[in-house]
């Protein structure tokens, strides 16, 4: 069974109540479970003769410092004793905008003539990218709800804002994650891991 870092549990008070650190930590591990699914999957389909290079589009990088950008406010407000608003606030627009910046990437490939089914291998990218940009935006409404709160019981949502904090941090690695896999994860290398015969054409 997939483990989790312990950083991300490292992030949660101890007197979070236990269903909410529970129901944490089981979602994180289905989802890194789905992941490491995905990647191996992306691995293995290089064997065939019809991969093509992974598109790598500039803008990635500047969603990905958007993304930690978001991560760095929520840590704030889950640090800060009072005035967590707008730290909550900046969260959720940068991740917003974090989803806004991948459909940019979407569309730029489409302009380019990489759509999703000109090749398994921007098939993979579509596939990664809105994955996880879906969980993404599940994560925005759980954060609009905990602000909801926030607004009418200030000193009684600290726990889901560290839950919020902790699911950023997750969603942050799974993309840097999904990043590496996608960089350095080739034909050359996978053949250097499973052997020279792994991926050679019949």
């Amino acid at each position: 069974m997939t483990t989790l870092p312990r950083p991300f549990m490292a992030d949660l008070p101890p007197a979070m109540p236990s269903a909410g650190r529970i129901g944490l930590r089981v979602f994180m591990a289905v989802v890194t479970a789905l992941f490491s699914l995905l990647i191996l999957a992306y691995a293995m389909r290089m064997r065939e003769a019809d991969w093509l290079p992974v598109p790598r589009p500039v803008l990635l990088w500047w969603n990905t410092g958007v993304l930690a950008l978001a991560c760095a406010a929520m840590e704030i407000a889950r640090r800060a004793r009072t005035g967590r608003t707008p730290w909550l606030l900046s969260g959720g627009g940068l991740a917003t905008w974090f989803v806004i910046g991948q459909w940019m990437v979407w569309q730029q490939l489409s302009a380019h003539g990489q759509g999703v089914a000109v090749n398994p291998s921007d098939s993979f990218l579509y596939v990664f990218t809105g994955l996880h940009a879906a969980h993404v935006m599940g994560g925005i409404v759980v954060l609009a709800a905990t602000m909801v709160r926030q607004h009418s019981h200030p000193d009684h949502t600290l726990p889901a804002v560290a839950l919020c904090a902790a699911y950023w941090h997750f969603l942050l690695i799974v993309w840097l994650a999904l990043l590496a896999a996608m960089w350095w994860i080739t034909p050359a290398f996978v053949a250097a891991i499973c052997g020279p015969s792994y991926g050679a054409t019949p």
